[in-house]
């Protein structure tokens, strides 16, 4: 699931705070299982009354998960690691924090925080709802109980959870190896989503329908362990690598007045090329990419020149020779970038692309360089 688009809602300390497509489905779910399940059977309430206490109930829970990421990202900003955003979505949240831990101690610690929260919380709200007695009290209880719950779950040892991650440490301090310490956290998150997705199917075919959602949290955690596996890996695959040992020639400019049939026709399908830098005056003006040109209707293409729709080089993200590729492949992906200039002291050296870094990637994994 490609957690990395979504409408961005605020920004808090720099982080943007976005949600994702599936979160408004989520939000709907848990506000009709409420109305229609725990609300409608606990209260005497009219429907519009349900209704209105279920949606506030979901908006509320999910207020919480936002607080449990803030926290991850927060003590990580201490470390002053860069916490570009957080992805609201169908699981709850997840924080995008750039970079590896840089010691057992700081891993712990990031990693710990969102469960904390979520129990303190959780136990406050409850004792909260417990002095306010009648039916408030009750539900303020009931979101207390939620909270503890989601501290409760993170806390399972299976790798990329909150819990995986506080074992991981726990295994990098022992071995001294992070990539060992991955290996180990991975297995038993793969372990733990295996036996989340059996007992969801012996759940459906001996209980009920609901235990479709341990199939499918199951599954989700067994992606998410392989991903972060793979992407630990990778990184250390492509540590020793800066941008000037992948990175492509520069290609030839084109005139920024050039109509943009002509760039698809001469540049785009003859040489298969996504990223074109646009000229003026013998100096770059500006870059055009394939998903820039989509935008343009089939009927403009002929009469619109380059220039009205490129990026100028002012607002062009680039990299130098000496940036790592671990770091460039991070900017390409939280721009939704597939390619980026790379200029040193003012002068165009080349470009680098995802495709460039994929090639080192598959490379490495054929001729068995992988970190063991």
């Amino acid at each position: 699931m490609d957690l990395s688009q979504g409408l961005t809602l605020g920004r808090i300390r720099g982080i943007a705070i976005r949600v994702h497509w599936s979160w408004p489905f989520i939000v709907a779910l848990l506000s009709w299982s409420l109305a229609n399940g725990y609300f409608s059977e606990e209260f005497g309430w009219s429907a519009p009354t349900r209704w209105g206490w279920a949606i506030g109930c979901a908006l509320f829970f999910f207020a919480s998960v936002l607080l449990h990421e803030l926290s991850h990202a927060f003590v990580a900003q201490h470390y002053s690691m860069r916490v570009p955003s957080i992805t609201l979505f169908i699981f709850g949240g997840v924080s995008n924090i750039e970079g590896e831990m840089q010691s057992p101690g700081q891993e712990f610690r990031v990693a710990i925080a969102g469960p904390l929260l979520s129990l303190v919380l959780g136990i406050a709200l409850a004792t909260a709802g417990i002095v306010a007695g009648g039916d408030a009290g009750s539900v303020i209880v009931y979101l207390g109980f939620a909270n503890v719950t989601l501290g409760i779950f993170n806390l399972l040892p299976g790798f990329p959870l909150d819990g995986g991650r506080v074992f991981r440490s726990a295994a990098w301090a022992k071995t001294g190896d992070l990539t060992k310490a991955t290996r180990i956290a991975a297995a038993l998150g793969t372990g733990i989503a295996w036996l989340m997705i059996v007992v969801g199917v012996l759940w459906v075919l001996f209980i009920s329908l609901a235990g479709a959602w341990y199939i499918l949290i199951g599954y989700f955690l067994k992606t998410a362990s392989e991903s972060a596996l793979g992407q630990v890996l990778v990184d250390k695959m492509l540590a020793p690598l800066t941008v000037s040992d992948v990175m492509q020639g520069p290609p030839e400019p084109v005139d920024e007045g050039t109509p943009l049939s002509t760039i698809i026709d001469t540049r785009v399908v003859a040489r298969g090329e996504r990223c074109i830098l646009l000229s003026r005056n013998g100096s770059v003006s500006g870059i055009i990419t394939v998903t820039d040109l989509a935008r343009v209707s089939q009927e403009r293409l002929d009469t619109t020149r380059s220039s009205e729709v490129m990026v100028a080089a002012a607002n062009v993200v680039t990299v130098t020779p000496s940036t790592s590729v671990s770091e460039a492949m991070r900017l390409m992906v939280e721009r939704d970038l597939h390619q980026l200039p790379v200029i040193e002291d003012g002068r165009l050296l080349g470009i680098v692309g995802r495709g460039d870094v994929l090639q080192q990637v598959e490379a490495r994994l054929r001729f068995g360089r992988v970190p063991r």
